[in-house]
C-alpha cells in the first residue's frame, strides 16, 4: 500500500518511535517512491533536529515539512521552493534525468557551440602507465629499479578486490 495513490487514501503505519517511523519510511520509499516524494510532519520549531534527519535519510527529491505531499510536491501552494508543476522529475535515484519539478525551461532545446579554447599549460604524464590485469608486480619493480620515490595507483573497490 506504499505505492503512489492518485486519490484521497492515506495509509497509516505504527511505529514505536521516531527513529523507527523513519526506517519505514525508508524502506516504504525504496518500495514505490524512490526520487518521489517524502513527508514529515513534525513541530518543526522547537525538533529541528527531526526535520535534519529525515531529511538527511529519506532519498526523495522532495521532502516537505508540515505540507499535505499531494498539493505541496506541485510547489507553490504551500510552499515557495518548488515550482509549481504537475510533472515531477525524481532524479537518478527514480531512473529521470532531473530532480525537480518540471517546467518550460526543461521542454526547451538549448544548443550550445562550444569553441576550442585550449587553458593548460601543461600536462606531464609518467612514461610508463600500467593498466593491465596483473601489472602491478611489474609497475612496482620498475618503481624500485628506476629509483622512484613514489608511485600512484588508482583503482576502485571491484578492481581491488579482482587483483
Amino acid at each position: 500500500f506504499a505505492h503512489e495513490k492518485l486519490s484521497p487514501t492515506l495509509a497509516m503505519y505504527r511505529a514505536k518511535d521516531f527513529e523507527e517511523a523513519v526506517e519505514k519510511a525508508e524502506k516504504l520509499v525504496a518500495m514505490g517512491g524512490i526520487g518521489h516524494t517524502s513527508c514529515l510532519y513534525t513541530d518543526q520549531d522547537n525538533q529541528p533536529e527531526r526535520v535534519a534527519y529525515f531529511g538527511q535519510m529519506m532519498k526523495t527529491a522532495r521532502i516537505l515539512i508540515n505540507t499535505p505531499a499531494s498539493q505541496g510536491g506541485i510547489g507553490d501552494l504551500y510552499n515557495f521552493k518548488l515550482a509549481p508543476s504537475l510533472t515531477l522529475g525524481c532524479g537518478s535515484w527514480g531512473g529521470n534525468s532531473i530532480s525537480e519539478n518540471v517546467g518550460p525551461k526543461h521542454l526547451i532545446n538549448k544548443k550550445t557551440v562550444a569553441k576550442r579554447a585550449e587553458n593548460m599549460l601543461w600536462h606531464k604524464l609518467p612514461k610508463s602507465i600500467y593498466f593491465r590485469r596483473g601489472s602491478l608486480p611489474i609497475a612496482l619493480d620498475e618503481v624500485i629499479t628506476d629509483g622512484h620515490k613514489r608511485a600512484l595507483i588508482v583503482t576502485d573497490r571491484f578492481l581491488f578486490n579482482n587483483g
